[in-house]
C-alpha cells in the first residue's frame, strides 16, 4: 500500500485461499505475519463469499461501497475500491466509504494512492 507522502507499507498473510464458485469464492485467510506493522484488516473477512453489485451480500455494502468484496458488515479494507484522483482525505459521494482504504493504516476516509494484493505459491 501507498499513501500520498509515498510513504509505502507492505503486510503479509501467511494462508490466502478462495473456495469453489459454487460458493462464490469464500475467502479464507490467517496467519497473519505483520502484527508488528499493522493491525489486522482483512482477517475480518474470513469466510465471506465474495460479493458485487449484481451478486450482493446480505447488508448491501457492495452496492453501498461500490465494489465488489468478501464484505462481513463491510469492511475495514477495501482494495476493490474507488480510485480518487485527489489522494489523501475524501469525503464519500453517499453514506459509505467507497476509496481505497486500509482502515488502521490511514483511516476510512483516506483513499490510498495504490493498493496492491500478491499472491505465491509456496
Amino acid at each position: 500500500m501507498q499513501d500520498c507522502n509515498n510513504v509505502v507499507t507492505t503486510l503479509v498473510w501467511n494462508h490466502f485461499s478462495l473456495g469453489s464458485p459454487a460458493s462464490r469464492y469464500t475467502l479464507y485467510v490467517n496467519s497473519y505475519a505483520s502484527g508488528n506493522v499493522l493491525p489486522d484488516d482483512l482477517s475480518h473477512n474470513n469466510g465471506m463469499p465474495f460479493s458485487t453489485i449484481d451478486r450482493p451480500d446480505v447488508n448491501n455494502c457492495a452496492l453501498n461501497m461500490r465494489a465488489g468484496w468478501w464484505y462481513n458488515y463491510c469492511t475495514y479494507a477495501l482494495p476493490t475500491g474507488k480510485f480518487y484522483p485527489k489522494c489523501g482525505p475524501y469525503t464519500p459521494l453517499g453514506r459509505f466509504y467507497d476509496g481505497l482504504f486500509y482502515s488502521d493504516w490511514r483511516g476510512f476516509g483516506y483513499s490510498l494512492k495504490y493498493f496492491r494484493m500478491a499472491i505465491s505459491r509456496d
